[in-house]
C-alpha cells in the first residue's frame, strides 16, 4: 500500500520532475523528440489530473474555482497545442522548434508560478490537511486512468 500524500504535494512533485526534464529539453540534444513527447505526456497528465480532480474540488468557492479553473485549463490547452505543433515539426526545423520551446518554457514558468504562489497555498486553506488527502488518494487510484488519457 502506498503513502498518503497531500493532493498539492504530489503536483509540486509533478512540478519537480517537469523542471528536471525541461533541464536537458534543448533543441541540440539528439534525444530532443524523445524528451519531447516525455513532455507532452508528463503534462497532460499533469493537466488531467489538475482539471479533473483537483480544481473540481474547489467548486465550493465559486470565485476561486471559476478564476482558477477557466485560466489553468486554458494554458493546460495552451501547452498541448504548442507541443503537438513541435511534434509535427521536422528535426531540420530546428529555429522553429527553439521558438516553440522558449513559448513553452515562458508558460510553464507562469503557470507553475501561479499554481506554487496563489493556487496551492490557497487550496491548503479551504481542503485542509484532510481534504487533501482525499484528493492524494483519489489521484494515486485513478493513475491508470490517466496513463492511458496521456497515451499521446
Amino acid at each position: 500500500m502506498t503513502r498518503p500524500i497531500k493532493a498539492t504535494d504530489a503536483l509540486l512533485k509533478d512540478h519537480r520532475m517537469i523542471r528536471k526534464l525541461l533541464e536537458s529539453w534543448q533543441v541540440d540534444n539528439p534525444r530532443f523528440d524523445a524528451l519531447t513527447r516525455t513532455l507532452h505526456r508528463t503534462l497532460v497528465a499533469h493537466g488531467w489530473f489538475e482539471d479533473e480532480i483537483f480544481l473540481p474540488a474547489l467548486q465550493a468557492e465559486p470565485l476561486i474555482f471559476q478564476r482558477f479553473q477557466m485560466e489553468v485549463s486554458q494554458e493546460h490547452f495552451d501547452m498541448d497545442a504548442l507541443l503537438k505543433i513541435m511534434r509535427k515539426l521536422s528535426p531540420a526545423q530546428k529555429k522553429e522548434q527553439a521558438c516553440y520551446a522558449l513559448q513553452l518554457q515562458v508558460l510553464l514558468d507562469t503557470h507553475f508560478k501561479k499554481e506554487e504562489e496563489a493556487l496551492f497555498p490557497l487550496a491548503e486553506k479551504l481542503l485542509a490537511e484532510e481534504g487533501l488527502l482525499a484528493l492524494g488518494a483519489e489521484m494515486q487510484a485513478r493513475h491508470e486512468e490517466v496513463r492511458k488519457f496521456a497515451e499521446i
